[in-house]
Formats: C-alpha cells, structure tokens, sequence
C-alpha cells in the first residue's frame, strides 16, 4: 500500500470512529459531493510545495463553507491542510467511502458490460452479489463494447471476467500452445 493512502486511511478511520454510527451515510454524502470539487487542478495546486500552507488551509475552508460540512469532517480536513496533507484528499475520500461502506455492511460493484444492461439483468447481478459477499449491494454500470459480450465485474481488488473478449484471448493462447 503506497504512503499517501496509509496516511488518508488513518485521517479517515480517525473521522469514522468519531461520527455516530446514524450520521455515517450522510457523511459518505458529503464526502461524495467533497469529491466532485476534487479535480486534478485542485490536487496539483494542493501538493504544490511553493503554496504556503495558510492559501491551501483557506481554499479548503472556502470549499466546505460553500459544501456545508459535518463539523467532524471540516476539523479532519483543516488538520490534515495543517500537516500540509490536502494533497492526498482523493485517496482520504477513497478510504472515508471504504470504511463507511465496510461498517455499513455495504459492498460497491462496477458491473462493465458489452452493452445497457436491462433492468431485471442488473437487479439479477446484484442479488447475486448480495447473496455471494452477504452485503448489501451498490452497484455502477458501465458500457465497453470491446468486451463483445458477457461482463466484468469489480469489487473492491476481486475481479470477476466473464467477457467474451477474454474468452477468445484464452482460446487463442491454448490454441497457440498446441
């Protein structure tokens, strides 16, 4: 695991132990619209070492003013803008949306497929994945046309291929070796 997410970890698994358990899911919500601020632009200016950390702490601050933030988080965030840190606030919301989905009992899945999936296919994967991890399921869908068929799927670092793309590439390698 690289430094900086080591570090976001301890940041974010300080501000889950803190919140109640009943106001974890609108901290996720919050952390959620945190991310969408949270563009490449802003993460280069937040590392730039030639910035002085009080610009850094007060774009920050301006930033969950305008979010209206737990007072929890605010603290975390001006902390970590302290020790010079709002440089890895990707990989803090990262690990804040882990560990709040983890004590939610909560398991996210990329479902990538071919093609739109239809509904009842969607709600079959995710009762599947329901009943295989025995968490509640949140589930994002993507297209790739270059898988021709079938799906992948994510969850958390276990990969799940069952494309029609990778079964030709295997049927190619075996065929390769005879």
């Amino acid at each position: 695991m690289r430094q900086e997410v080591r570090i976001a970890r301890r940041y974010a698994k300080a501000l889950v132990e803190v919140v109640p358990e009943s106001q974890l899911e609108s901290l996720l919500e919050q952390a959620r619209r945190l991310g969408t601020f949270v563009d490449e632009k802003f993460v280069r200016y937040m590392r730039n070492p030639v910035v002085p950390a009080e610009k850094k702490i007060g774009l920050m601050s301006e930033v969950l003013e305008k979010l209206e933030v737990f007072p929890e988080l605010k603290k975390v965030l001006l902390l970590m803008g302290e020790k010079d840190r709002l440089g890895i606030i990707k990989e803090f919301i990262s690990e804040l949306e882990s560990l709040i989905n983890a004590r939610l009992g909560i398991v996210e899945a990329e479902v990538i497929s071919a093609r739109e999936l239809d509904s009842e296919t969607e709600e079959l994967i995710k009762k599947k994945i329901e009943e295989v991890f025995g968490k509640k399921a949140v589930m994002t869908t993507k297209v790739d046309p270059s898988l021709i068929g079938g799906v992948v799927i994510r969850i958390a670092d276990r990969v799940i291929d069952a494309s029609v793309k990778t079964q030709l590439e295997n049927l190619k390698k075996n065929l390769m070796e005879v």
